[in-house]
């Protein structure tokens, strides 16, 4: 079996979900390739983060539209795939998600596509109406050239469906390596540490959360952003209510979330973040917008609290924060219920499920094919002409 991964949102959570895929795929023996284009965020040791036998490959690929560069990526991509002539090609975001399938039907009319969002461009609420309706346009263009369309959350599923207009949509959620995530530290004194794991960014609404620290912080109860530096907070650069760990590798990262007492996610949207997942893995209450993603991961009044404005966000943290009893009773049942839903291991079965399908009914395609080709006819002699 041989499978493409093509993705330009090369960091956060898509890098995570696509190291797991990956490098799982590989210990099975299949030959994986990944196409990939570097962000802000992807952090430099990458390479050190996939399987040894995998080809990484670096194609120049941009996030924003750009009609002159997205063609000469379309092909660079096109002529990567012909070399590989996979059985499976899986793209990860967006913008891989157009120029993939457009550059997987000049190159492989054969593979099986699958494209996973990891969170919708038509749902970003940093860019125009106008734009959000020309990615949606985009989306339902790409939708006409087939494969099949993978949500990462119920929710993004429903969008899918409501607005893509695909004719093959799937739920498979994202998942995390369980046996990685450090579980939740008891802390001996009485101190509150509440904290957001993740690059501060417009999407991720830091803003939200520096004025959270600002009205909830005081003797006792510390505000911490994991993966944040100062000088991406602007005004907020001197403020005393939150600390800021700088960029971390992601093992350090997580044993710093698994020192909090409850995790917060102020972001405008997702698709199903990765950190948040490990959070409640982990065993930490977490207190989220109520946006798709965030509402598919946090059980309301179970395992966490969903907000609807920043006012409830604060009264719900407030309740956490003074309660330590209900922050151990929605930590334990966040650690056990997503424990059951995110594991890695159950979820990549089930896309390794769908790529061995791939593989069988390539192989069936292929005899099918020989079978109905024209053959040589050789003569009988003893037929009468």
């Amino acid at each position: 079996m041989r499978v493409v991964h093509i993705t330009e949102a090369f960091g956060g959570g898509v890098l995570s979900m696509l190291t797991e895929l990956c490098n799982r795929t590989a210990a099975t023996g299949a030959k994986v390739t990944v196409l990939f284009s570097i962000r802000p965020e992807t952090p430099k040791n990458f390479r050190e983060l996939f399987h040894p036998d995998i080809d990484l490959v670096h194609v120049s690929m941009c996030r924003e539209v750009h009609p002159k560069n997205d063609w000469l990526s379309m092909w660079e991509m096109a002529a990567h795939i012909r070399r590989c002539d996979p059985t499976v090609i899986h793209l990860h975001s967006s913008k891989a998600g157009v120029l993939g399938r457009a550059a997987a039907r000049i190159a492989s009319q054969h593979a099986r596509i699958f494209y996973s969002p990891h969170g919708l461009a038509f749902l970003r609420s940093d860019v125009s109406r106008g734009r959000r309706l020309a990615f949606l346009m985009f989306e339902r263009i790409a939708a006409l050239m087939g494969g099949t369309v993978v949500a990462c959350s119920p929710g993004e599923l429903n969008e899918i469906k409501g607005g893509m207009h695909v004719k093959d949509a799937a739920l498979i959620e994202n998942g995390v390596n369980i046996e990685s995530i450090p579980v939740r530290r008891v802390r001996e004194d009485t101190d509150i540490v509440i904290g957001m794991n993740g690059r501060p960014s417009f999407q991720k609404h830091h803003e939200m959360f520096i004025a959270l620290a600002n009205t909830l912080h005081d003797s006792s109860t510390r505000f911490l952003w994991i993966g944040g530096n100062r000088d991406d907070l602007k005004e907020e650069r001197d403020s005393s209510a939150l600390t800021c760990s700088g960029w971390l590798t992601r093992s350090r990262a997580l044993e710093l979330v698994s020192g909090l007492d409850i995790y917060v996610q102020t972001s405008r949207w997702e698709g199903m973040p990765v950190a948040l997942i490990e959070a409640q893995v982990a065993g930490i209450p977490a207190v989220v917008t109520d946006v798709v993603g965030n509402r598919d991961v946090v059980v309301h009044g179970v395992t966490g609290f969903v907000a609807s404005t920043q006012e409830q966000m604060a009264r719900y943290l407030a309740d956490l924060r003074d309660d330590r009893e209900l922050r151990e009773k929605m930590g334990n049942a966040a650690r056990k219920l997503a424990i059951a839903k995110f594991s890695m291991d159950t979820i990549f079965c089930t896309w390794l499920n769908l790529y061995e399908t791939a593989r069988e009914n390539l192989g069936k395609g292929t005899r099918e094919r020989l079978a109905a080709s024209p053959r040589e006819v050789q003569p009988n002699p003893d037929q009468t002409v």
